[in-house]
């Protein structure tokens, strides 16, 4: 995967054009390739066996089958959510692998490639009622869970340990009380109830609330993921806007967890004075009650459901209800609650730790809909610029009986999710607002990271395996609409290296009928080897077939041998960017997996295709060539592009390779390779990575 950084285009190499230096070559019969030089030099150890399994196609990468399900607390599904996995938990740096938005039924379902060695993922709604960044793990080639639902979660789901998680099937209760060091001693903290070993209270009401998707809908419209309330709602956060519960009758009032987007173990406490003399400092408020030890979810950090439901009590008229927030205060060693952790009240005076511009840490709102009071807490100090400020690090309703009991006097109403352009995907996470053909971008293999392909061009006889005579990045970017149909995509293509003197061009062959393109631009094709038809892919082709460039001098003019040689100078030539346009909208089984069927046209003659083990030309490959040389191409028996000793002609890798130097056999440079080809791929799935005994960074371009 690959930033734009690595878009260090390729080296080619310089020829030599002096009579003496082709005669040593051609005595020394090494491995450069000129266009004179017509003997095939004798194949590197350890090409005297059988390097790999018959039909061993060296793919370092794996197809994972992707099947999630978003479901509310009682089990009904939650439909347009746009649904981000990860292949790291470093997300803003790396991007996600996959995107997709929830169906009718609360399905993303799809398939992409990764690198063979990763098993764990991060899938992330990114929407408040579900679990964010869930840690997933793949069982055979397949990630299966379920976010939300009864139990929080289900499937290949692993529980996340934000601190100390402890058995949170265990139940203790603790009545300590505290004081704050930093207050005074006549503040003091108390339980509202017992809590088991994760913090989860044991006073829950039974049976626990139903969170509707309607409900989600509006808590993620007023007060959505990585949203900054000062920007996109400042009336939350105005002077005269009431941030606590005023109780204008007698009533029984609760609170009932709804969700979290925080890093932090944090607590929930709750303080209580008359509606007319609020507290001016902290040292007012007397006593605060614990409400939650943990306000984590279960799968994250914590055991909290949504929907749990908890009674705070019965409050007299005339009585009003501050909350309080305690940064990371849960210890899951001791099982209490830190009450000399920072924390930020819902009365903005009492934030002595904030400048005046951002003591505002609560956001109350109602719905008149589900009758109910909203309060959404920001859990980081704002002023030093460390916090999101999207007020949704902990997310709580409040509910009264009687149901008026509570004012709504300056309390801002929720939002209703507006979608424009009714194509099923709510304006908040729809990339294009207004157009009902578009709705969001995917990348592969992210948008930050590139993918590569390195190429022997001799084929069908064999070469010196440095798998450098064509390295390039690639990255596709889709736009998709608000059913996962991809309209377009671009694929951009970045020379690396070209370390051979053949002028060599590039194709990509999809599994689609040409006619389903309605137009393709952006190929460098400037020669006579490529025939386009009106559409711009190639003609005489049974599927659709682009052509990147035909020529590498089309990316390097004036250059030879390009980023192979060692202390040589690195170059870098443009990238190729082509823009494919559908005739109708494919789904993801109809448009396939990238890096789809690329494939090196040798030397320009347009027959000479060569392509990953394992894949079938196109149309146009002069397939006399099969079982020439060294090639042991069979299509009876599916078998494509390997050696007699099953070495590749060309491999792929879903993240950045660093492959080797001129006349340096991918085997030299990486230790382990030999190991890997041998297991068919079980063993050392990771061959090319950085770790200790990998590589001999000497036969590797850096």
């Amino acid at each position: 995967m690959f930033s734009n950084t690595y878009k260090k285009l390729k080296k080619m190499k310089i020829l030599i054009p002096s009579v003496v230096a082709c005669a040593f070559m051609l005595l020394s019969i090494s491995c450069s390739k000129t266009k004179d030089v017509t003997v095939d030099p004798p194949p590197p150890s350890p090409t005297d066996s059988t390097i790999a399994p018959n039909n061993f196609t060296f793919a370092t990468s794996k197809t994972v089958n992707i099947d999630v399900r978003l479901l509310t607390n009682d089990d009904k599904p939650i439909p347009g959510v746009l649904v981000n996995v990860y292949g790291t938990d470093t997300a803003s740096k790396d991007g996600p692998v996959f995107t997709a938005v929830s169906d009718i039924n609360g399905y993303i379902r799809g398939s992409v490639d990764l690198p063979a060695y990763m098993d764990t993922f991060y899938v992330d709604p990114s929407y408040i009622g579900l679990i964010s960044y869930a840690k997933a793990y793949v069982t055979g080639q397949n990630l299966t869970c379920t976010i939300g639902g009864s139990s929080g979660f289900s499937g290949n789901i692993l529980k996340a340990n934000k601190a100390d998680e402890s058995d949170y099937h265990h139940s203790n209760t603790f009545f300590p009380v505290f004081t704050g060091p930093n207050f005074t001693q006549s503040i003091s903290y108390s339980y509202l109830g017992g809590y088991d070993n994760s913090g989860r209270p044991n006073n829950l009401v039974t049976p626990s609330d139903v969170v509707s998707a309607q409900l989600l809908s509006f808590l993620n419209a007023s007060l959505p993921e990585q949203r900054p309330v000062p920007t996109y709602h400042p009336d939350y956060l105005t002077g005269s806007a009431e941030t606590n519960l005023n109780i204008t009758a007698l009533s029984d009032v609760w609170i009932t967890f709804v969700s979290e987007g925080a890093g932090y173990q944090n607590s929930l406490g709750f303080y209580t004075y008359p509606t007319n003399t609020p507290p001016a400092s902290v040292n007012d408020i007397g006593e605060v009650k614990i409400a939650i030890p943990n306000a984590s979810l279960s799968g994250s950090g914590g055991n909290m459901r949504s929907g749990d439901k908890i009674l705070l009590g019965r409050i007299p008229a005339g009585t009003s209800i501050g909350f309080v927030i305690f940064q990371n205060a849960w210890n899951g060693g001791t099982r209490l609650v830190n009450t000399s952790a920072t924390k930020f009240f819902a009365d903005d005076n009492l934030n002595a730790n904030e400048d005046a511009n951002h003591k505002r840490h609560t956001v109350l709102l109602y719905d008149d809909i589900n009758e109910l009071f909203v309060i959404g807490f920001e859990d980081l100090t704002r002023s030093t610029g460390g916090s999101d400020d999207d007020f949704n690090d902990l997310l709580f309703y409040a509910t009264s009986n009687p149901v008026e009991a509570i004012s709504r006097e300056n309390v801002n109403p929720v939002d209703q999710p507006v979608d424009t352009d009714n194509d099923g995907v709510n304006d908040t996470y729809d990339k294009f607002p207004t157009d009902p053909e578009r709705a969001y971008i995917q990348y592969y293999p992210s948008e930050s990271n590139w993918g590569t392909l390195n190429f022997e061009d001799l084929w069908p006889s064999v070469g010196d395996y440095d798998l450098n005579d064509l390295v390039l990045g690639y990255r596709y970017k889709y736009i998709n609409n608000g059913l996962n149909k991809t309209v377009e995509m671009y694929g951009e293509y970045a020379v690396r290296a070209v370390g051979a003197s053949f002028q060599n061009g590039f194709g990509v062959q999809l599994p689609i009928l040409p006619s389903k393109i309605s137009s393709i631009t952006g190929q460098k094709t400037n020669g006579n080897m490529i025939t386009k038809s009106s559409n711009g892919t190639e003609a005489g082709q049974t599927y659709a077939v682009f052509i990147p460039f035909d020529n590498t001098k089309a990316i390097f003019p004036d250059a030879g041998i390009i980023n192979t040689y060692a202390g040589a100078a690195k170059r870098y030539g443009d990238t190729t960017r082509v823009f494919i346009r559908f005739t109708t909208p494919l789904t993801a089984a109809e448009l396939g997996s990238a890096p789809y069927n690329p494939f090196l046209i040798a030397d320009q003659k347009r027959g000479y295709e060569v392509h990953l083990p394992g894949q079938k030309p196109t149309s146009l490959a002069n397939t006399q060539l099969f079982k020439t040389g060294q090639d042991k191409t069979n299509p009876n028996a599916n078998v494509y592009y390997l050696s007699t000793k099953n070495w590749p002609y060309a491999m792929s890798y879903a993240e950045t390779f660093n492959y080797p130097i001129e006349s340096k056999g991918i085997d030299k440079a990486y230790s382990k390779f030999l190991d890997w080809a041998r297991s068919g791929g079980v063993s050392f799935p990771d061959w090319y990575t950085d770790k200790s005994g990998y590589r001999e960074s000497a036969f590797i371009y850096h």
